[in-house]
């Protein structure tokens, strides 16, 4: 979703932008969707060496060695920082496997630093960690220097933006489930229940809660992965069992597998407070709950573990909680202090925020490349020697191509492009 909605902002923006899938979709948009096989890299060849820019990420450079010599400028994602994410996805493994999880995606992040000429991340504290590696791999150099002390030009920020439309309510839970009356206070675990998180936490304050407010409910969505090949996760299992602990599985403690966009549309619009707890980790320094950002597009007030860069938000704009780690009484006491206040207390102090996350501001970064970026200076030799011949004769192939497809004018544009890169690798 995240790319699409990129697409969407940019292409808004005055971007002629292509979303290419792998394999079939039937999803429909404004933004040209093209399908490729990845057994069959041809055709994303052919793709991507007619875009003047072209944005990848993760394993692709594996799979596609030949976007290393690409003619179009490579923007690197490095939103998701797999190195982080599989210690803790392949935490339970053999040691043995979790180092070889961990070569390989060392080896892919390295392989990405080397072949970019524009990089994105989630956020500043990401910003710093990837100067780190970029510098481990040579990019941070006098000639990148030169072109941009700030290395701004190299490597900016480009996380994750808010829809450009209020979600949409419509009857979902609130007095039509068994469980939950009209009057029910409901206060949402809006995503994953995934190993490093910490749900138990909540569970655990949640006794203290109803005595409180004897009408709230807590609502755990994803006890499984959407994607029904991914194993079901043991905190998902833990949590379930603490609740009928407690007594209240399916009384006030209530788990749904996962919903569609639409409907977790409308359980964002019910819900009274949105919760993510997570122990202090590494990858929580680094990382972005997009749950977080659900629950300020619906400007739900939000209890939240400190540690994270959206935690820092939740203290600055005062959108609710954040509280320590592994600590029920604080998260019970927090709890009950939001549920003391009207729902509509905190929708105001959202207003800033949401601004700086819609998706023109989160883009723009991107935008600006797009229009007036190039090469990265220390890119500009692309290996060249033997394989120019049959580049130039691929490449009249593909003018051919895009000369009945899109016109003369494309084609000039394009040429313009091409020539201009191979000038540069003389």
């Amino acid at each position: 979703m995240r790319y699409l909605e990129m697409a969407r902002a940019l292409q808004r923006m005055g971007l002629e932008v292509t979303l290419a899938i792998p394999g079939k979709t039937s999803l429909e948009s404004e933004v040209p969707l093209v399908s490729y096989d990845e057994t069959r890299p041809d055709g994303l060849k052919v793709l991507v060496e007619n875009h003047e820019t072209t944005l990848i990420s993760g394993y692709l450079i594996k799979k596609f060695p030949f976007l290393e010599q690409s003619r179009s400028r490579l923007v690197v994602d490095l939103y998701d920082p797999i190195v982080l994410e599989n210690l803790h996805y392949y935490l339970k493994e053999p040691l043995k496997n979790q180092e070889v999880m961990n070569s390989q995606a060392v080896s892919v992040t390295n392989a990405l630093a080397r072949v970019g000429d524009f990089f994105i991340c989630g956020n500043e504290r990401q910003r710093d960690y990837w100067i780190g590696l970029l510098t481990a791999n040579q990019r941070v150099n006098p000639r990148n220097f030169a072109e941009d002390s700030s290395l701004r030009r190299l490597i900016d920020v480009v996380g994750v933006g808010l829809p450009d439309r209020e979600p949409r309510p419509h009857p979902l839970l609130r007095g039509l489930h068994p469980a939950i009356p009209p009057n029910a206070r409901l206060v949402l675990w809006g995503g994953g229940i995934w190993n490093w998180l910490d749900p138990l936490t909540l569970v655990q304050a949640w006794p203290e809660v109803l005595k409180g407010h004897p009408e709230a409910r807590l609502v755990f969505l994803g006890t499984r992965h959407p994607n029904p090949q991914v194993p079901i996760h043991e905190m998902a299992e833990k949590t379930q069992r603490l609740a009928a602990e407690v007594g209240e599985k399916d009384k006030t403690i209530l788990f749904f597998e996962w919903l569609s966009y639409e409907d977790r549309e409308s359980l964002l619009c019910e819900a009274d407070i949105g919760v993510t707890l997570h122990p202090v980790h590494l990858e929580t320094r680094y990382s972005i709950r997009t749950r977080v950002l659900d629950y300020i597009w619906a400007r739900l007030p939000i209890l939240i573990t400190e540690g994270d860069v959206t935690s820092e938000w939740v203290r600055q704009g005062a959108l609710g909680a954040v509280v320590p780690p592994f600590d029920p009484r604080e998260v019970s006491r927090s709890l009950i202090y939001i549920l003391d206040q009207p729902k509509d207390y905190w929708s105001s102090r959202f207003d800033a925020l949401r601004e700086t996350l819609s998706w023109p501001s989160v883009v723009r970064p991107l935008q600006r490349y797009c229009l007036e970026g190039g090469y990265a200076p220390d890119r500009l030799e692309r290996a060249a020697g033997e394989a120019d011949a049959e580049e130039d004769i691929n490449y009249l192939r593909h003018a051919l191509t895009l000369w009945r497809q899109e016109g003369f004018s494309t084609l000039v544009h394009r040429t313009w492009r091409y020539l201009q890169w191979r000038l540069a690798r003389t």
